[in-house]
């Protein structure tokens, strides 16, 4: 059996550079989601800060929900910046805050404000329609949340298994 040797061309990145080792590339991941996550926390400010200026003209509900929503995330948000996080969970913070959050909050102060209450096609109001998907990204931040710190609850488990068995001394240890 021959095994051949790759070349040096075929370990070098598209760009020409060599690759990073592991652990520089795992530090590299890790400073882009921690960068991600300040940037992130600072879009988030900005819609809070905006919802707090638009409370009069939001439904009842609407801004406490936001500031809930901002109270899951924000301290998730500095755990991500100092503990790497899964893609998953980034594209689920980016999602919120970048997409849903915002969308929904100019979707409804478009509105001229005497249809805000008016109902539409649905049966409902867009006041509570607001409400009701501010509801459900409050809930979907808690979900996140616990992905997150489950995750890293299990590596923590992960780790205490591996040290119990690394370290512990046998019955057969003299």
């Amino acid at each position: 059996m021959f095994f051949r040797r790759r070349s040096d061309a075929s370990q070098r990145g598209p760009d020409g550079s060599r690759p990073a080792d592991e652990a520089s590339a795992r530090t590299a991941g890790a400073s882009a989601g921690a960068e991600q996550a300040r940037r992130l926390r600072h879009a988030l400010t900005e819609h809070v800060t905006r919802a707090n200026a638009d409370g009069g003209r939001l439904p009842p509900g609407a801004v406490p929900t936001v500031r809930d929503i901002d109270d899951v995330l924000r301290p998730l948000l500095g755990h991500v910046e100092r503990h790497p996080a899964s893609d998953e969970a980034l594209r689920g913070l980016g999602a919120i805050i970048d997409e849903y959050l915002p969308q929904a909050l100019a979707d409804f102060t478009a509105l001229p404000a005497r249809y805000a209450g008016r109902p539409g096609p649905t049966g409902t109001t867009p006041a509570d329609d607001l409400v009701r998907q501010l509801q459900l990204l409050d809930e979907g931040a808690h979900e996140l949340a616990d992905l997150v710190y489950t995750g890293d609850a299990a590596k923590l488990a992960i780790q205490a298994r591996f040290l119990d068995a690394k370290f512990r001394r046998s019955d057969l240890d003299g």
